[in-house]
């Protein structure tokens, strides 16, 4: 399974882009929405205008802007609009200093949820570069145990990790993320923002993006796991032929 994930600027522009990916790439399974304060549309939003053009999608759920009947609340509409499954994130602070923060716990949080709403299925992050490994596997198992059904990671830039990552043998659906770097502002970026530590042989080329994009869908492909792809700003539809199409 393979989503493609894509920001919800403008909804033509976004179901345009959507009917375009999944009519080319039989791959691509469905969208996955990030919830962006900046841009117009919210994810839970997004994805209820997706669902009547008969577009599969999965929200990304910032925790944090919501109280637990909030959530419940927003679970339950997005449910009877028949979104069958989300991914909950912790989600930064807004930047509007005056915007209420709930604080979560993301265990109880996945917990709650999942017994709320069996046919849902929950979706948690895991991030590779902001604790030690142990300490990360020891959350997302305690994410699992709760209800997860699979981890989205953030996106991985060798396929060392990946092969790590899925040989770690959660009972789980693994989302492996993957991204091209193309830029020395996006490079530093990953580095300064998510304390990335790309391998000594990174190269910004598209031709090395593409081929590391192919190799890490071939290992997830091989373990019988999944990835989801974070264009962000590379055009799609030069991006995307030379790793999906063989």
């Amino acid at each position: 399974m393979i989503f493609l994930e894509l920001v919800p600027k403008q909804m033509p522009d976004l179901i345009s882009d959507c009917q375009w990916a999944l009519s080319n790439f039989t791959a691509i399974d469905g969208i996955n929405i990030p919830d962006i304060l900046r841009v117009p549309n919210r994810s839970y939003t997004a994805v209820i205008e997706l669902e009547k053009n008969n577009i599969n999608s999965l929200p990304h759920i910032r925790i944090c802007d919501f109280s637990t009947d909030d959530l419940l609340a927003l679970c339950e509409r997005l449910t009877k609009k028949n979104i069958k499954h989300l991914l909950l994130i912790s989600g930064d602070p807004p930047p509007n200093p005056l915007q209420p923060i709930f604080k979560h716990n993301m265990i109880k949080i996945i917990q709650r949820i999942s017994q709320s709403f069996p046919s849902l299925a929950i979706y948690a992050g895991y991030d590779p570069y902001r604790q030690s490994f142990k300490e990360e596997m020891d959350y997302a198992y305690k994410k699992i145990d709760a209800g997860a059904k699979g981890l989205f990671t953030q996106p991985i830039f060798n396929t060392h990790m990946a092969q790590l990552l899925i040989e770690h043998c959660l009972p789980c659906a693994w989302f492996i993320g993957i991204s091209p770097v193309l830029t020395e502002k996006s490079h530093q970026y990953w580095t300064s923002r998510n304390n990335v530590v790309f391998p000594p042989h990174f190269n910004l080329s598209l031709d090395y993006n593409i081929k590391l994009a192919k190799d890490i869908i071939a290992i997830c492909s091989t373990n019988n796991q999944h990835n989801y792809i974070m264009p962000i700003t590379t055009n799609i539809k030069t991006y995307l032929p030379p790793i999906l199409n063989d």
